[in-house]
């Protein structure tokens, strides 16, 4: 890391009758660009396009796990920064010692610390490519345990998630279709002492591309190339480690266009929790998202074909592995397009309508604006005639102010809401 990082979670005044915690209360939703950075180029190179950047996450209040701070992760390549939103400043950047490497997920979590002053600190994972976790403490400016899984380094890690509660559980999503359950212990600086203990191993026997817990069921989601996995994760069986975790499966509705009696694979790029038991799901090639609600989908078999509540009108592209973000207290689903457009869904208007088979169009949707790149040469200037601008992931602030988009064009997008 650069240097020590010094958090401001300080809150800007809401704008006059706009509520701290939703934005349900305000008609319009619309957002302005206020920061478009390239932080993660290779040699650092201000002119490069082509480094990834694939997640992002807002670091969450160490207090108030409900609330985020005012800022965020992000990964790209062989690095990971710490990004001011308000200021748009780089705060800290790691980079891997592996040249190799390419982080493809960052997830936080919020440590207690014994005899520790404060009490908690917030501890940042990050892995990808090359099979090996990163834990690093931001505020203390270090990375202080690298750990390489016993596998092959061509097997990946694609997703992260930390137990929402109990802070010291780790899930890792690997390429060979299962996800590992850590205890990362309690490292505490300075010494940061800490030794991953493997709870257990959840066969999904798909490819998995992202993770997310209810906390309300105590269940385990993963999106695959065969649709979602679950797994009953209680704290018991978190204390009795069993050798087997029996599977849920999820399958939805076929894609419109799809006369064939036939089933089709459906392969779930993207998913959310976005309430308590409502679950956004975004399939390839569908051109929409699922709303649903899991209490009532396992109330079936094993395998359960989801009966969507709401269908959320989405882009008609054929580009894969766009995910969707989602901060419940800000009542705001996005979602990213191949155009560099933010898809945005307010929740809490859609979600107090009735079950629906009738597509929702988006509350809003903000178009790519004209970037101007004085480090680029006018023949690889971000235009949209020119380039694919994948968004590759969305983050929503805790009270909605504050939108980051990451794209396939080592972009670094920062989205304010206006009054």
């Amino acid at each position: 890391m650069k240097r020590k990082l010094v958090y401001d979670e300080s809150e800007e005044p809401c704008p006059e009758n706009e509520s701290q915690d939703a934005l349900s209360e305000e008609k319009e939703i619309d957002y302005e660009p206020v920061h478009f950075l390239r932080c993660h180029s290779r040699k650092n190179d201000p002119a490069d396009v082509r480094t990834q950047v694939w997640h992002c996450a807002f670091e969450p209040d160490a207090v108030d796990p409900k609330k985020t701070t005012n800022f965020i992760a992000t990964c790209g390549g062989n690095s990971v920064c710490l990004i001011n939103v308000r200021t748009g400043e780089v705060t800290g950047k790691f980079n891997s010692k592996d040249q190799k490497e390419m982080f493809y997920s960052v997830a936080w979590t919020t440590l207690l610390v014994e005899s520790g002053d404060p009490p908690q600190i917030n501890v940042l994972a990050a892995a990808g490519a090359r099979n090996t976790l990163h834990l690093i403490h931001p505020e203390g400016g270090v990375a202080f345990h690298e750990h390489q899984f016993l596998r092959s380094k061509r097997v990946n890690v694609s997703s992260l998630m930390f137990h929402p509660k109990q802070g010291n559980i780790l899930f890792c999503a690997m390429g060979d279709g299962q996800v590992l359950t850590w205890n990362v212990g309690s490292p505490a600086p300075p010494n940061y002492e800490t030794q991953l203990n493997l709870l257990l191993t959840l066969e999904a026997r798909s490819e998995i591309f992202s993770l997310v817990f209810s906390s309300h069921l105590d269940i385990l989601l993963a999106a695959s190339n065969t649709g979602v996995c679950g797994w009953v994760v209680t704290q018991d069986m978190l204390r009795k480690k069993p050798n087997n975790v029996a599977m849920l499966k999820f399958n939805f509705p076929k894609r419109r266009g799809n006369t064939t009696r036939t089933s089709e694979p459906q392969l779930v790029d993207s998913i959310e929790m976005v309430g308590q038991s409502t679950v956004a799901t975004k399939c390839a090639l569908h051109g929409v998202i699922y709303l649903w609600n899991l209490t009532s989908a396992i109330q079936g078999d094993a395998v359960t074909t989801v009966q969507p509540t709401h269908v959320l009108q989405w882009s008609d592209t054929d580009n894969y592995f766009m995910n969707m973000g989602c901060h419940p207290v800000a009542g705001l689903l996005a979602c990213g397009d191949d155009m560099g457009a933010l898809w945005l869904y307010d929740l809490s208007n859609i979600l107090q309508q009735p079950a629906q088979d009738k597509r929702v169009a988006p509350s809003t949707i903000l178009d790519w604006p004209d970037v101007e790149d004085s480090h680029v040469d006018r023949n690889r200037k971000l235009r949209l005639g020119v380039y694919d601008i994948v968004v590759d992931k969305v983050a929503v602030s805790s009270n909605g102010r504050y939108l980051v988009a990451v794209t396939s064009n080592n972009m670094v997008c920062i989205w304010k809401r206006t009054k």
